[in-house]
């Protein structure tokens, strides 16, 4: 499973389609406006999956100038509130999917505060293959990197 790739259906779907099209359309205002009702849908739900979800839905919205820095910063905090979450859920998946969209955002405080969330909950959930999972995102997310930086 790549945790990156976290897409769940929920309340907040209707709303991430609805600003997909206004994208599409060119419309940044209804793009916003579709984006803040899936974050609410989402923060309603006790889970972290549909705030991750939402986070990177926002990511999309970037595409729009208009958009960059509000959307940026509402990514963020987006992703804090799913990660608290994933911890108290101790759920290694979440903190790792947290941890994604911050490197994804270029965040790297928020990764490396991140990363130590993940750390704690891979010793502490007791699953065995955690340790291991964590090892393998973070050379994964390596990979990518040298990738990029070799790209033309």
């Amino acid at each position: 499973m790549d945790v990156e790739d976290i897409e769940t259906l929920g309340p907040w779907t209707a709303h991430i389609e609805t600003m997909d099209k206004a994208l599409a359309a060119s419309d940044a205002g209804e793009s916003f406006r579709a984006w803040r009702r899936a974050y609410s849908a989402a923060l309603s739900d006790p889970g972290w999956h549909g705030l991750l979800t939402v986070a990177r839905a926002a990511l999309r919205l970037r595409a729009r100038p208009s958009l960059t820095r509000e959307t940026v910063a509402r990514a963020q905090e987006t992703c804090w509130i799913a990660l608290f979450r994933a911890r108290q859920q101790r759920s290694l998946n979440g903190a790792l999917s947290a941890a994604a969209v911050f490197d994804i955002l270029g965040d790297r405080g928020a990764f490396e505060q991140s990363m130590r969330v993940v750390e704690a909950l891979a010793n502490r959930t007791g699953e065995a293959d955690g340790p291991d999972r964590v090892r393998l995102f973070i050379e994964r997310l390596a990979d990518q990197t040298r990738i990029a930086e070799q790209a033309p």
